[in-house]
């Protein structure tokens, strides 16, 4: 029984290697080339493998997509800077200086991000639910902040905050602004938000 199980867990172990390269593939070719002109025969040529060997590891294109902004959010998550009561900055002050470093990480990182943004839709409900989490623990300084000052709605101020951060960074994508100039577009309408 021992070996039994040492072999599934060896197994187990291959395959998540085997997706964790195809994954990073996946990831440079659409960064690059864009989501639609990627096919899964090029990721598969590219991470040595048939296309065949993917489908048999539970990929598909739109996996594939999910599976890079997965990490790419992970990392994102990895570097965020908890709220910590302050009495150098006001709430307002934190959020805008937590949303200004995050457009700067998300420029960063704007070709993959506008492939996630353009095509996320087609993921399955299990990757929506993946990244729906993440994106609870992307706002959580946020919301922590909110909750230390005693604001009232905190969830629906979030999700307004994050809303008004996507419309910010459409400025970056449309039109090339820098982190400053996506923050400036959304001031006057985060200022309503954080009205008490």
């Amino acid at each position: 029984m021992t070996k039994a199980l040492e072999k599934l867990e060896e197994k187990a172990k291959k395959a998540e290697k085997q997706i964790e390269d195809i994954v990073k593939v996946a990831h440079r070719l659409f960064e690059k080339n864009g989501y639609e002109r990627v096919g899964m025969r090029e990721i598969s040529s590219a991470a040595g493998k048939s296309p065949m060997q993917l489908y048999r590891l539970g990929l598909d294109k739109q996996d594939l997509l999910a599976e890079v902004i997965l990490r790419v959010n992970a990392k994102q998550i990895k570097n965020i800077k908890p709220f910590i009561p302050n009495q150098k900055l006001t709430t307002p002050q934190f959020i805008e200086a937590y949303l200004l470093d995050l457009y700067k990480q998300d420029i960063a990182i704007k070709g993959i991000r506008q492939e996630g943004a353009a095509f996320g839709w087609r993921w399955s409900g299990k990757y929506e639910s993946l990244i729906i989490g993440q994106l609870m623990q992307i706002l959580k300084p946020i919301s922590d902040a909110l909750l230390h000052e005693h604001y009232d709605d905190i969830e629906a101020r979030c999700f307004g905050i994050w809303s008004l951060y996507y419309v910010g960074y459409r400025a970056a994508v449309m039109n090339d602004a820098n982190a400053q100039g996506c923050l400036d577009l959304i001031k006057p309408s985060l200022k309503l938000l954080l009205r008490k």
